[in-house]
């Protein structure tokens, strides 16, 4: 076998052994002064096609994928690679049912998400989402310019 066949077998075996990578931007929860719902909004962007096939929360009993209109609920959230899948105000969201506390402005909220691959490799991402009343992205937006 030459040099270059050897390689090009140890790179295959590489390749096949990978995960995507995924990449949680800005996550954060809405604040609830009740033990009811909220939801869970962030930005996910996956180095290859994958989907968001879970969610859940110790905070909660259980989180479901809402989609953009009515109340219908999602087994999976396809994030296709490359592409920024954002989650948010009447768009795709987590639904954090049956919380075991009131969430205030400030509390840090747990959240597992499990990802799957075209090949079905599966992944499972940790995420600290911040209580908040509004995106990070618009308090950066109101900060006073230096």
């Amino acid at each position: 076998m030459s040099r270059f066949g050897a390689l090009a077998g140890v790179l295959v075996l590489c390749s096949t052994a990978a995960h995507a990578v995924l990449i949680v931007a800005a996550p954060w929860v809405r604040p609830t002064p009740e033990r009811t719902a909220t939801d869970a909004y962030m930005v996910l962007t996956s180095s290859e096609d994958a989907w968001l096939k879970d969610a859940r929360s110790i905070v909660a009993t259980s989180v479901v994928i809402r989609g953009a209109t009515g109340v219908k609920n999602h087994a999976q959230l396809a994030l296709p690679a490359g592409v920024p899948v954002v989650l948010a105000p009447d768009s795709f969201r987590l639904v954090l049912r049956g919380l075991a506390h009131p969430l205030n402005p400030g509390d840090r909220v747990p959240l597992v998400l499990t990802i799957e691959t075209a090949t079905g490799a599966r992944q499972v991402v940790s995420v600290n989402a911040e209580v908040r009343a509004r995106p990070p992205a618009d308090d950066e937006r109101r900060a006073p310019k230096r």
